[in-house]
């Protein structure tokens, strides 16, 4: 295809992605999902809560009891903060559900400029980076956040602050950037054998380069952190210096395995 053929198709499956996102958005926005008993089997039914209680409401109160310590009160800086809350989440949750498509049309778009050793690449490690992404989210929402939260105001505590507040638009950003940063960090080992199975490194250049990767690491963590205290970025950079470890032996092991096959 020409180059505007090529812009018209990715338009075209832009429009595919945006109209899903839109879909989803209103969806968790307006309707409130709940459970409807159809034969003995609970059915999630959308009802409309235009003025009432809706999906980012309730995604909203589920986060505040599960992260927010019992004595930090949470509150609204300005008027109009619920209503970014709401649309924020919203727009969180609407992204989550729509990116197997749009995983499914950016594979589309770009399958036919790939070879086929490349296609066999991104569809062996396709599984590897869902559940790297998941386990990330996953250790962020059990163990890391909780502490996190819980960290923080005891040492606010111990400074003698005598009435802690979390104002939710930033208890909310703070949570959405942390739990995506923690699922992005996660995909490093993959990040590093797929460069490694497409031949542009080798295990080597991960071994040699080792003190630029700690550098690259902690300076990732300060950036994708939300908050400038230097416990989040910690927190982030300490798994990640782990998962390049777990690359390197990852790539390590394949090239051992190639030579013998080879040699065989």
């Amino acid at each position: 295809m020409s180059f505007f053929e090529h812009l018209e198709e990715l338009r075209q499956r832009l429009r595919v992605v945006v109209a899903f996102l839109l879909v989803f958005f209103v969806l968790f926005i307006a309707f409130d999902i709940r459970p409807v008993d159809v034969g003995g089997v609970p059915v999630p039914v959308p009802f409309p809560a235009l003025l009432g209680n809706n999906t980012a409401d309730r995604v909203v109160q589920y986060l505040k009891d599960y992260y927010k310590p019992p004595d930090v009160k949470l509150a609204t800086f300005h008027p109009w903060d619920a209503v970014i809350v709401e649309v924020k989440v919203s727009f969180f949750l609407a992204v989550i559900l729509t990116s197997p498509v749009m995983a499914y049309q950016f594979g589309k778009f770009i399958g036919p400029a790939l070879k086929p050793s490349e296609r066999r690449i991104v569809v062996r490690v396709a599984v590897p980076v869902l559940i790297l992404f998941l386990s990330g989210v996953l250790l962020a929402h059990l163990v890391v956040l909780p502490f996190t939260f819980v960290y923080l105001y005891s040492v606010a505590a111990r400074l003698g602050v005598d009435f802690p507040l979390l104002f939710i638009d930033d208890f909310i950003s703070f949570v959405t950037v942390f739990l995506v940063a923690f699922g992005a960090a996660f995909e490093m080992p993959v990040v590093m054998y797929a460069l490694s199975a497409i031949g542009l490194v080798d295990a080597s250049f991960w071994r040699r380069h080792w003190r630029f990767a700690v550098i690259a690491i902690f300076v990732f963590g300060a950036i994708v952190t939300p908050d400038g205290s230097g416990v989040t970025m910690i927190l982030v950079s300490l798994p990640m210096l782990v998962l390049y470890v777990g690359g390197y032996v990852a790539v390590w092991s394949r090239e051992r395995r190639t030579r013998r096959a080879k040699s065989s």
